[in-house]
């Protein structure tokens, strides 16, 4: 996240704006210890505060930016759509996100609401379409300090309620998707030879008789079993793929057809534990972690749907509300 000069003062305020320790709970060396660890600790929880705010700040700028762009061009039919669709590739983000900012900003149209909750407390909020009713949880949620999980449950309850249900709440169209066959591959002319398109830019020769099919159906195709080195957030992770034949490729995986929070909020860090969790040994009891790769995206990361024995890992995460579904 990029902080102008004003909101870094304003952070830097809030950081400093505690009193430190006293002396005279430091008269042994043990206890200077304990202080500055202790000092650390706030100083962590103080900057963690302080970034959830700013992010709720850029949310509610960046909708409101979007908003008065479309209503300058509010006579063409779907320009907001097709703008959103435009950002979101260019900026590297979902149009789901986008969307749900700009819903922010016409929600709260004076300005952004400065307090504790974060961004993914208002992404839920946004659900209640009454004003009134918004604003009563969102004060609730501040006096009981829920998390956003707690005011989800809160929602689901006033929907019920009210006769509206769950699904109207956060309607998501479930992920489709199914393995193919390890050891399956096209055949092609590649520098006037027959190979093996292995994915992933790699090939392998065949030498003799080219066996049958040589084109195998496509929903076969691009299957791997993987080694997980690295989960770097809650959607997005470095493996080894073994291509066959004795060869790998090291490779970043992004999971198809969903979006993490970002890995600077507490949500973003919830979603890479659980992802890890689940991409573990212990949990899938030593069963492969398989891979079925779809395309690459504008960053070069291979969109991929994974199954860590029979989890499918993507539609999990969507379950779990610890990711959104956006368009692949």
């Amino acid at each position: 996240m990029k902080f102008s000069p004003k909101n870094l003062v304003r952070i830097l305020f809030f950081l400093f704006s505690f009193p430190a320790i006293a002396a005279s709970q430091v008269a042994t060396y043990e206890q200077l210890v304990k202080a500055i660890r202790q000092t650390r600790a706030a100083t962590v929880q103080r900057i963690e505060s302080a970034v959830r705010q700013e992010k709720v700040r850029e949310a509610w700028e960046t909708g409101k930016l979007i908003d008065e762009h479309v209503l300058q061009f509010k006579e063409r039919a779907d320009y907001g759509k097709r703008v959103l669709d435009k950002l979101a590739g260019d900026l590297g983000t979902s149009q789901t996100e986008l969307s749900l900012m700009l819903q922010f900003a016409r929600a709260y149209p004076m300005n952004w609401p400065a307090n504790k909750l974060s961004w993914s407390h208002y992404q839920a909020l946004l659900s209640l379409n009454d004003p009134e009713e918004r604003e009563a949880v969102a004060r609730e949620a501040l006096n009981r300090n829920w998390t956003r999980d707690q005011v989800r449950e809160e929602i689901r309850k006033r929907k019920s309620r009210s006769g509206g249900s769950e699904a109207e709440t956060w309607p998501t169209v479930p992920l489709v998707a199914k393995p193919g066959k390890i050891g399956t591959y096209l055949v092609i002319d590649w520098n006037g030879k027959k190979v093996y398109d292995l994915g992933f830019a790699n090939f392998y020769e065949i030498k003799g008789p080219v066996p049958e099919p040589t084109n195998p159906p496509a929903e076969d195709l691009y299957t791997y079993e993987v080694q997980v080195e690295d989960v770097i957030d809650g959607d997005t992770f470095w493996a080894n793929i073994h291509l066959g034949f004795g060869i790998w490729t090291h490779q970043k995986l992004r999971l198809r057809g969903l979006d993490a929070p970002e890995i600077e909020s507490a949500e973003g860090k919830e979603a890479k534990e659980f992802l890890k969790k689940l991409l573990s040994p212990a949990t899938r009891h030593s069963s492969p972690v398989m891979i079925k790769t779809v395309r690459s995206d504008k960053y070069d990361r291979y969109l991929a749907d994974v199954w860590a024995g029979k989890i499918y890992i993507n539609q999990e995460l969507l379950d779990k509300e610890l990711a959104v579904r956006v368009n692949d």
